[in-house]
């Protein structure tokens, strides 16, 4: 656990004193190359490695229409900055979090900030569990490809990228709490690089 931290930090301090920009096919490089010298060091353990790899690339090329109509895709995002979720209705921490996305939402509002669901189920799916479970993202349905061969999320789920008004992601994590901590701990992992991106 030592060597995984030791080696995401160093990943991190790397990426952040980078002067030039990695595409993303490059930066999915390096989660790999990463992932490789972790399973050679220590072969008997289970060679994850969180998405913080991934954190100083740019999104990669896409465009996808959301549930009410909007186009969204790599450019039209730039200029603000951009919350992401990867999710599917059948996965626990992903429902957990919602009502704490849906509070970053209320709290800075969408004039500099794009808040995008991207969900592996169908629309009619998606808008049935929103009766339930309102949602005050822009939600991408249907997005196994968008999912599996652009962003190609190896994670788990939900996955959230935070990316600067320059199209860079700047904060990736996985996972989360499946209780009412959810709603918490996903807005203190958002919050502050907000904040520092506003600034």
């Amino acid at each position: 656990m030592k060597y995984l931290v030791a080696v995401i930090l160093l990943f991190s301090t790397i990426a952040c004193q980078s002067q030039s920009v990695l595409s993303y096919e490059e930066g999915l490089a390096q989660c790999t190359r990463l992932r490789e010298d972790f399973a050679r060091d220590k072969p008997s353990a289970l060679p994850y490695i969180p998405p913080s790899c991934i954190q100083g690339a740019i999104l990669p090329e896409f465009e996808s229409t959301t549930i009410e109509g909007l186009t969204i895709s790599n450019q039209s995002l730039k200029g603000k900055i951009s919350v992401i979720n990867f999710w599917f209705i059948a996965c626990p921490p992903c429902v957990a979090e919602i009502p704490g996305l849906n509070a970053l939402v209320e709290k800075y509002g969408s004039d500099q900030i794009n808040f995008i669901a991207v969900g592996r189920d169908s629309e009619q799916d998606i808008r049935d569990f929103l009766n339930d479970h309102p949602w005050r993202f822009q939600i991408v349905a249907n997005s196994e490809y968008l999912v599996d061969e652009v962003f190609k999320i190896r994670w788990g789920y939900p996955t959230t990228f935070v990316v600067n008004q320059k199209g860079e992601i700047v904060l990736a994590f996985s996972g989360g709490k499946t209780d009412e901590s959810a709603v918490e701990e996903i807005q203190e992992q958002i919050i502050p690089v907000i904040e520092q991106l506003l600034e």
